[in-house]
């Protein structure tokens, strides 16, 4: 196999903008499928246009015999998942393949964990790109694959060496496929600040993932998510924010019953995975931009503000940091004056901090020139986590320019403020002085250019469109937007640009990226407007319609290579015991250079930044107590190379002796032998789990609860095998990642020999049609179900033991789309007693529904019905408890 292994570790641009996260015979055939060996991989070329490979792995081996995972670049995923565990000898490469083996255990861990299973994560990061990995996978009952992106944090189980910052911020999942159904591949992604949101997507059915290989990839911009199997695009998802440069993940578990013994052991095979940067066209970065960050001068406020901070955390990406302003009090609003040493023509970005659904919906910037007053509306909510263009404006430095930010009256949400930049640059629209034409032309405002504004087009074989600027003498960057190709576009084209001593033609062909800035090379302007920029249709027999937009003209300087080092770099470490948060600053000295536009920073040999910050300082928090790591700088220039890197800095966290704070609001509920505690999240940082104690005994091997979503408490945790009829003392403490425990949070809880049915249980049945799962949780995450059938309804009926009084609960899902009227209907020893209950909101908790006198044995009965007629009916669990 031939190999086009790249890893490429200093990726220039790769943030925001352009991105700009054993003795299983593997490698033998498993009994009744075919040999795992794959046909050569596809050449390592760009599956779609704009993107250049950036890094890859094509599994040949690291070892002289072609064996061996590089485990330089890769973690195994280790931890119980489902009902395997992972193992890193379950992880082999061989045959030009990654092999993930999959077992039944010779001994099960537990009555759960019955199956071996394996994955690899990788230690690079990767942001906005294409992914793709070619993959056979596994088809019999009860196993679990995905390629698919998410970070990593020192509490995840899976990579349990990991001893870097937290950047577990989102996850896509490339495809999901549950071995039993091998055609179908689900698509989805979720993000987990400032809680985990399932960002649900779609099941797609397609070819056997595991009748042969098939390449399978995204592509992942600042505003949604396009899966591909074999090129062809599959589905596309809108991608709410928050977003962080995340690890790749390529994974098999072990995940559903029903696992079929006879078929084993088997594996799923992987024969490359490639990450795609988009290429970087540099269109708006100028070693002359000037930045005006939120806390810089020129930066102001009015009304209300606030620091995006959720328990501690800061939860939205600006452009250098994660400190971002927000507010939602009318009238408040947020400014940014630059200080500008010439005048001239800039382009105005304003960067867009995109964090779920509750953004600005109309956020209005004013933007303050040399001719008045312009107003920019921006919807924060699909702008995406990148850039916005405001417009190309004039400006004279100190005349009072400036761009002020405002919630519109039309609009809801919070405002969110971090940065503007002001890049250099003339901008000729079509339409806008120095723009004209020849032939016949005309507008068309259903595919848009430069800023979602309308374009010109023209059939007519002698049409030229022409942009002619006034330009201060010296050498620009010649940028034109194309817009998106269709079935009319010519398939040769061709821009000329006219410059200081000659003319230069740039081709455009079907392979050209289309939909943004293109950029046309590097040219010497005299001053004036004596340059031009022509296009035209060249070969074209009958000549097809030719489409143009605008042409950017951005000051910078011939290229000449890499820029030179930083120098300078210091590194201090700060900590709060209080919250757990350890962090470093890091300094530099500034780099000369005309076409110097920021650095990048590295934990060691990780980069940490989305794209090149401007700042000769940078700050990075959630760092673990007791680590030793270490910092360098490069710079990058305005077409993203990258110098070397800077002499290293240590960056040296304290060990953390400090004990976390208990937990707070434990409240015991009684069961049927077993307990359920229900307690707050605690808000450290370093929040490494808990422990439980009953009647002083610890009862768990692992720290307990799912640290990384606050949501997860209320759904109860179980405390099983305790004895009915006798109080049990239960605490609960705190642990930080180092280990460091609370003291105790303590309660009782006397657990009773009441009936619980669920909707797996005996007693409860179903009438009506079209109930089905529902992935809305239940009672300790129990499973739920829903029908939409007006008539449909379900029943809970014990079998109670002995005769008597019973406090009846039901536990009601919530969901927007539930019924609004859920009639729950009492059947005991006196008749029927009906209670209404809005299924919408006010539940994911116990109702009481009264006090009833039971007869022993079946004869007693909850039922429920949808009264409104409208929405989901659901269902959970009902308890009858026992009255003393």
């Amino acid at each position: 196999m031939t190999s086009h292994r790249a890893r490429i570790r200093r990726i220039a641009v790769l943030g925001i903008t352009s991105l700009g996260l054993a003795g299983l015979g593997v490698g033998a055939a498993a009994p009744g499928h075919a040999e795992t060996t794959a046909e050569p991989s596809t050449a390592a070329s760009a599956p779609i246009p704009g993107y250049r490979l950036a890094w890859a792995d094509e599994f040949d081996g690291v070892d002289g015999d072609g064996t061996g995972l590089d485990e330089d670049e890769w973690f195994y995923r280790e931890g119980d998942k489902a009902i395997c565990t992972n193992r890193p000898e379950n992880v082999t490469v061989g045959d030009g393949l990654l092999h993930i083996a999959f077992d039944e255990l010779d001994v099960p861990i537990d009555d759960d964990i019955t199956t071996s299973c394996g994955g690899v994560v990788s230690k690079q990061w990767f942001g906005y790109g294409y992914y793709e990995t070619r993959a056979k996978l596994w088809g019999d009952q009860g196993f679990h694959s995905a390629f698919w992106t998410t970070g990593l944090s020192a509490y995840i189980p899976d990579v349990p060496g990991y001893t870097g910052p937290h950047n577990r911020i989102n996850e896509i999942d490339g495809f999901e496929v549950d071995s039993h159904a091998p055609d179908k591949l689900a698509y989805h992604s979720h993000w987990f600040m400032p809680g985990h949101v399932g960002n649900q997507g779609k099941l797609i059915t397609q070819q056997d993932t595991s009748a042969a290989y098939h390449a399978y990839g995204f592509e992942w911009t600042p505003t949604e998510v396009k899966f591909y199997t074999d090129g062809v695009l599959q589905y596309t998802l809108p991608k709410a924010g928050p977003h962080g440069i995340q690890n790749i993940w390529l994974t098999t578990l072990g995940y559903t019953e029903g696992v079929v013994a006879d078929e084993l052991p088997g594996e799923t095979t992987w024969d490359y995975f490639r990450y795609f940067a988009p290429v970087a066209t540099g269109h708006d970065q100028s070693a002359a931009t000037v930045v005006v960050d939120n806390g810089d001068p020129g930066y102001t406020e009015s009304g209300v503000w606030h620091y995006e901070v959720t328990d501690g955390r800061q939860v939205a990406f600006g452009f250098q940091d994660k400190t971002v302003r927000a507010s939602d009090t009318a009238g408040s609003t947020a400014s940014w004056a630059p200080n500008l040493s010439t005048g001239g023509a800039y382009e105005v970005y304003a960067w867009n901090s995109s964090l779920l659904a509750t953004g600005q919906t109309a956020a209005r910037y004013a933007v303050t020139h040399d001719e008045g007053t312009t107003d920019v509306v921006v919807d924060q909510t699909k702008a995406g986590q990148q850039w916005v263009s405001l417009g190309s404006y004039s400006f004279t430095p100190g005349s009072g320019q400036k761009v002020t930010a405002a919630s519109d009256p039309a609009g809801v949400g919070i405002l969110r403020a971090d940065a503007v930049k002001f890049v250099p640059s003339t901008v000729i629209d079509n339409g806008t002085p120095g723009y004209s034409e020849t032939g016949a032309w005309n507008t068309s405002t259903g595919v848009t250019g430069w800023r979602g504004t309308d374009t010109r087009y023209s059939a007519n074989s002698t049409a030229k469109a022409h942009w002619t600027p006034t330009l201060a003498a010296g050498s620009y960057d010649v940028y034109a937007w194309l817009p998106p190709r269709d079935a009319n576009t010519p398939p040769t084209s061709q821009f000329t640009v006219a410059y200081n001593g000659g003319t230069a033609t740039v081709p455009i062909t079907a392979a050209t990226t289309s939909g943004g800035w293109l950029r046309l090379g590097n040219y010497p302007f005299a001053s004036g407007n004596a340059g031009r920029v022509d296009y035209d249709q060249v070969g074209n027999t009958p000549p097809k319609q030719m489409r143009v937009d605008a042409v950017k003209f951005v000051p910078a300087p011939p290229e000449t290579g890499a820029p030179s080092t930083p120098s300078g770099l210091g590194v201090s470490v700060t900590t709060t015991p209080a919250n757990g948060n350890a962090y470093f600053t890091a300094t530099w000295s500034p780099v000369a250079g005309a076409d110097v536009v920021g650095y990048h920073v590295y934990l060691d040999g990780q980069r940490l930044t989305w794209q090149p910050v401007k700042r000769t300082s940078f700050r990075m928090h959630e760092l673990l107590a007791g680590q030793n790591y270490q910092i360098t700088v490069t710079t990058v220039d305005r077409l993203g190379n990258e110098s070397g890197p800077s002499t290293g800095a240590a960056a040296v966290v304290p060990a953390d002796t400090q004990a976390p704070t208990p937990p707070s609001g434990l409240v015991a509920e009684a069961a049927n032998g077993k307990a359920v505690l229900y307690w707050s999240q605690n808000t450290e940082l370093d929040l490494g789990g808990y422990n439980l104690y009953v009647d002083g005994t610890l009862q768990n091997d692992e720290p307990v609860g799912n640290i990384n979503d606050e949501t997860n408490r209320p759904l109860g945790y179980e405390v099983p095998d305790l004895a009915n009829d006798v109080s049990h003392s239960i605490a609960v403490t705190t642990l930080d990642l180092v280990g460091n425990e609370s003291a105790p949070t303590a309660t009782s809880v006397t657990p009773l020999p009441m009936a619980i049915i669920g909707v797996e249980d005996p007693g409860y049945t179903e009438a009506g049609s079209a109930w089905a799962a529902s992935s809305v949780a239940g009672w300790l995450s129990s499973k739920t179900r829903a029908s939409l059938s007006p008539g449909a309804t379900a029943e809970w009926r014990p079998d109670l033991t002995e005769a008597g009084e019973y406090d009846v609960y039901a536990w009601v899902p919530n969901h927007s789309n539930a019924s609004p009227s859920a009639r729950f209907t009492v059947t005991d020893s006196a008749g029927t007693t009906t209670t209404d209950i809005d299924q919408r909101s006010g539940g994911a908790t116990w109702i009481l529904l009264g006090r009833f006198d039971f007869a022993a044995g079946p004869s007693g009965s909850v039922s429920v019905s949808n009264a409104a007629g409208t929405g989901y009916l659901r269902t959970n669990t009902v308890k009858f408890v026992p009255i003393d």
